[in-house]
């Protein structure tokens, strides 16, 4: 009986699996296959024109190409399913806007059912991502209008923002915000010369993402002080001084409601001027107040104050002369059928011109008849002279003359109290009309060519002859007639009591 050791039976097992191991071993490596797989693009230590990259290169025909980030355990970017029978093989690869510059590739493949023996790795560097950084404002040279400048534009989200100006200290921390867009604001010191630079950097990731310079011209220091008025003010005249301080020599020009006006700072740095409102200036003001130094400006102030209310100066009461009737004279004998009236008055009034039967001129009298059409209007001259000729029946009678204004609307004048501008009645005339001359008696109307000619008739019934007055509306013209009338009848009563 043979004996067996279980030291032995222990050892053949360990030995029976090292010799399967390295038998497994050699066959694997025995089952790779060279693919005769060459990478032309990109090449070593490149750095490609794009971030879409070719991969590119030869292969065994038939065989399949895979491309692996960094290396054999890398995500796959693309894959060639089946080299052609030409052997020539080439993919493409979009890398993101974010992804490193610097680039690994693994490139391996299958053949015949088994991987490359001859896989290649490729490291490369991708051009640095686009800045995809902006300046909106300020643009390019322009003329700011403050010394604290706010810079704006566009990036990429979420990146940082420096404004680095070539005077100053530098802002920071400002974000890129989701929909791309930046703001932040910069100052000058107030002593550095206006022309400047601002540079923005972008920042994402540790890495600078774009930067960008732009010039601008800042404006000259603000030394323009207002003393007065001060805004909310309310000016006890419409004479309103201004005054102030500001760099010695430098113009003040003050541009409001008023012509331009304009003050020399003097050599103390005080400037003062006294400007006048108009009558019509609106209460509520605002005046703007600019510096020039040396043709820079260095002020721009604006004032907001109140004038008092304007004053009313007082209405000089309409006066009109009372109208003279110098033909006929009194106590005349007119021959004919017609009479022409003259006299004098103010210029440019209207005559209003009554004659009535003296017989029907009594302290109770009314002017109640109705008066003829008054076609054409008696205008008093520039000379101060006036006529008419009217139509008459053989009989006795009365005249008396009122003057009164009329607008260019054709309306009467009114004074303050709304009434029409009529002036005081002239003294009444008394004359006759005979229809064949008297003897020893010398017809009156052959004098001077009349102004102005009415129309009209003079007759003994009662009826008032008038002419003289082309207004409306008619109880503008029976005002006046009633005026006129009222008038005649006192003074007719008052001269007869003084002649009984």
């Amino acid at each position: 009986m043979t004996k067996s050791s279980w030291r032995k039976l222990l050892v053949a097992p360990a030995v029976l699996s090292l010799a399967l191991g390295g038998a497994l071993l050699t066959a694997t490596s025995a089952s790779a296959a060279p693919g005769n797989l060459v990478v032309t693009s990109p090449t070593s230590g490149q750095t490609t024109a794009t971030r879409d990259v070719e991969f590119s290169g030869t292969a065994v025909a038939g065989s399949k190409i895979v491309i692996h980030q960094d290396n054999q355990a890398g995500a796959v970017l693309e894959t060639v399913a089946s080299v052609p029978a030409s052997g020539a093989w080439s993919v493409d690869h979009v890398y993101a806007a974010d992804a490193a510059v610097a680039q690994t590739a693994f490139v391996d493949g299958v053949v015949g059912g088994s991987g490359f023996s001859d896989a290649k790795s490729v490291s490369f560097a991708l051009p640095a991502p686009a800045a995809q950084l902006t300046v909106t404002s300020p643009t390019a040279g322009q003329y700011v209008t403050s010394r604290t400048v706010t810079v704006t534009g566009t990036g990429i989200p979420t990146a940082n923002i420096t404004l680095v100006p070539s005077a100053g200290t530098p802002t920071t921390g400002i974000l890129v915000g989701a929909d791309g867009s930046w703001t932040g604001q910069v100052t000058f010191p107030a002593d550095v010369d206006r022309a400047q630079s601002i540079t923005v950097n972008q920042i994402q990731g540790g890495a600078g993402r774009g930067s960008q310079t732009v010039n601008v011209n800042l404006p000259a220091t603000q030394t323009l002080v207002v003393t007065t008025p001060k805004d909310g003010d309310t000016a006890a005249t419409r004479t309103v001084t201004f005054s102030g301080t500001g760099t010695a020599g430098s113009r003040v020009s003050l541009d409001g409601d008023f012509p331009l006006v304009q003050a020399t700072v003097g050599d103390d740095g005080a400037w003062s001027v006294d400007v006048t409102f108009a009558e019509d200036a609106a209460t509520a003001q605002s005046v703007r107040l600019t510096q020039v130094t040396g043709g820079v400006g260095t002020g721009d102030v604006t004032v907001r104050f109140s004038l008092p209310a304007a004053t009313t100066p007082p209405t000089t009461p309409i006066a009109l002369d009372t109208p003279v009737i110098t033909s006929p004279e009194n106590g005349a004998e007119v021959v004919g059928s017609q009479v022409t009236f003259e006299g004098t008055g103010t210029p440019g009034s209207n005559i209003l011109l009554l004659a009535v039967p003296t017989d029907q001129v009594t302290p109770t009298a009314r002017a109640a008849a109705q008066p003829a059409d008054p076609t054409d209007p008696i205008v008093v001259g520039t000379d101060g002279t006036w006529a008419v000729t009217l139509a008459a029946a053989p009989g006795d009678y009365t005249a008396a003359a009122t003057s009164f204004l009329l607008g260019a609307d054709g309306q009467p004048v009114l004074d303050t109290n709304g009434d029409p501008v009529v002036s005081a009645p002239s003294e009444p005339v008394e004359f006759t009309v005979t229809a064949t001359p008297a003897a020893g008696t010398t017809p009156v109307g052959s004098g001077t060519t009349p102004v102005a000619t009415g129309t009209g008739t003079v007759t003994p019934t009662g009826e008032l002859a008038f002419t003289g007055a082309d207004i409306t509306p008619a109880a503008v013209i029976a005002g006046l007639l009633m005026l006129a009338g009222a008038a005649l009848t006192v003074v007719m009563a008052r001269r007869r009591s003084r002649i009984a």
